[in-house]
């Protein structure tokens, strides 16, 4: 009897949202900084034609800011001064970065695709686990279950400690993980009807016997 392992997107979702990969995240696209608040003057004085970083930080300073210029310059270090500087945007949660990782990327809209990949050119971390969620998915897909190995293997050289869990989890059951990501039967419809007849029993808890619950499960089979 060969023995499936369900491996679907929810299964893919749970290790990305790990704790681990959730500070991460929040490190990532979620970091406050004492520079934030001067971003709007910044890009308002840079769009009047002041590129001068030295003279911008002592703006700022006049009114408040106590970083160093090197802040300053790693801002605008991306500023092209012929083209206007945009306005800042704010910083997507964490969730929303999950929800875009595990998207299909040719289903991402131009404006999410840009934001994620620039999440990912600041975060080298973030950027690995994405290839990695990415390739699973693929595998899942496609069916194509001889490439876990290969997967597990440039999982493991990264430092990523939330995916070492989940290959250490698969190792214990490969033959039936490598099935599961090959084969194109699954227990889905096994797993919907136990799901479907715990809903007619709760529905009647209270109000009927075993012999109405059999006939109702039986009637809508």
């Amino acid at each position: 009897m060969c023995h499936r392992l369900q491996l679907d997107r929810s299964t893919v979702r749970r290790f990305a949202r790990a704790s681990s990969i959730d500070e991460l995240l929040v490190k990532a696209v979620n970091r406050s900084t004492i520079l934030d608040e001067y971003r709007p003057y910044l890009h308002r004085r840079w769009n009047e034609g002041c590129h001068d970083t030295a003279q911008l930080h002592r703006d700022i300073g006049a009114l408040g800011f106590t970083g160093s210029i090197q802040a300053v310059r790693r801002y605008l270090r991306t500023f092209t001064p012929s083209v206007p500087a945009p306005a800042p945007r704010p910083a997507p949660r964490p969730r929303r970065v999950v929800r875009w990782i595990m998207t299909n990327p040719g289903n991402l809209t131009d404006e999410d695709a840009l934001t994620l990949k620039e999440i990912r050119a600041g975060c080298p971390e973030l950027d690995a686990v994405t290839d990695h969620v990415r390739d699973f998915a693929e595998m899942m897909r496609d069916l194509r279950g001889d490439q876990l190995p290969d997967w597990m293997e440039r999982v493991e050289q990264d430092p990523l400690p939330a995916l070492h869990s989940l290959v250490n989890g698969l190792r214990r059951d490969q033959d039936a993980v490598i099935a599961g990501l090959s084969i194109p039967w699954s227990s889905g419809q096994v797993e919907g009807q136990n799901t479907r007849v715990k809903l007619i029993k709760r529905t009647g808890y209270g109000r009927a016997n075993f012999d109405l619950l059999r006939k109702r499960i039986l009637h809508r089979t």
